[in-house]
């Protein structure tokens, strides 16, 4: 019994470390498939200044019996600021972090959670497999091919975008 248990959490870890490693196909996402508007924003300076834009939004595929997923896209901010926060239905996952992954003393890749992620005025900042993301925890039902979900970004000013995130096996090509 206690063979198995070890079994399923060795099998768990290399799920959860699947969702948001590296891929090997092109993350190059250059052409804009959404840009938001926040009209919901209390920084003026937001929206005198432009739009969020939002690049190449993805999430992995996840195997039947995750529970994790992860999605990322290209984000470029008008103004500085940073993204503190993202979001999905409940119905699709229980809890919603940014995650970056790195590597541990051991020499391991590992995952941790981060308070936010600065973005530079006008510089486009990529959440890619291996490296920052959004991961989702608490997954209802596997992430699947053709499907896409709605992500809500939140920044520390306040403004905030929704992009749909198509889900796939690999990065889009573009």
């Amino acid at each position: 019994m206690k063979k198995k248990s070890i079994i399923a959490v060795v099998a768990s870890a290399t799920l959860v470390l699947a969702a948001c490693g590296g891929d090997d196909a092109s993350t190059d996402t250059s052409t804009a498939d959404t840009t938001m508007t926040d009209d919901t924003t209390t920084a003026g300076d937001l929206t005198a200044a432009g739009e969020i834009v939002v690049e190449g939004a993805w999430a992995r595929t996840s195997p039947m019996e995750a529970t994790m997923g992860a999605a990322y896209m290209k984000i470029t901010s008008p103004i500085d600021d940073e993204l503190v926060s993202a979001s999905v239905d409940s119905a699709i996952s229980m809890e919603t972090q940014i995650h970056e992954t790195v590597e541990n003393e051991a020499g391991e890749m590992a995952m941790q959670e981060v308070a936010s992620i600065p973005l530079v005025a006008g510089e486009v900042f990529e959440l890619a497999p291996g490296g920052y993301h959004v991961m989702l925890m608490g997954l209802s039902a596997p992430l699947e091919v053709g499907t896409s979900i709605d992500i809500t970004l939140t920044m520390k000013s306040g403004a905030t975008a929704t992009v749909t995130a198509e889900v796939s096996e690999d990065a889009p090509s573009m």
